[in-house]
């Protein structure tokens, strides 16, 4: 019993893990693209001034859009080991209750 929540618990922990390696993943492919937009635009014949602050806007959303991307990552992977954590505090209980004849 005391096996499977182990398991359990470190498949829960893999899956977090997953999620924020999943959200880091995006979030620099999307400013990466970002990037790419900013090089193509400076590669236009939008004047200078012009290309500068559009190239500095599109590089901004794209780390706005990459922090919240991993923030939700790391707020779905703190779920999960919450829990986890309250399955082992629950079979704890029951394992104490057991032993004292409950």
């Amino acid at each position: 019993m005391a096996e499977d929540t182990y398991t359990s618990i470190k498949d829960i922990e893999a899956e977090a893990e997953k999620i924020i390696e999943e959200a880091k993943a995006a979030a620099k492919a999307t400013t990466e693209r970002a990037r790419a937009e900013a090089k193509e635009i400076l590669a236009s014949d939008i004047a200078v001034d012009d290309t500068s602050e559009l190239e500095k806007e599109i590089v901004t959303q794209a780390e706005e859009e990459a922090r919240r991307k991993i923030e939700e990552a790391e707020r779905r992977a703190a779920k999960l080991k919450k829990s986890s954590a309250d399955q082992v505090e629950g079979i704890v209980n029951e394992i104490v209750g057991y032993m004292k004849g409950v």
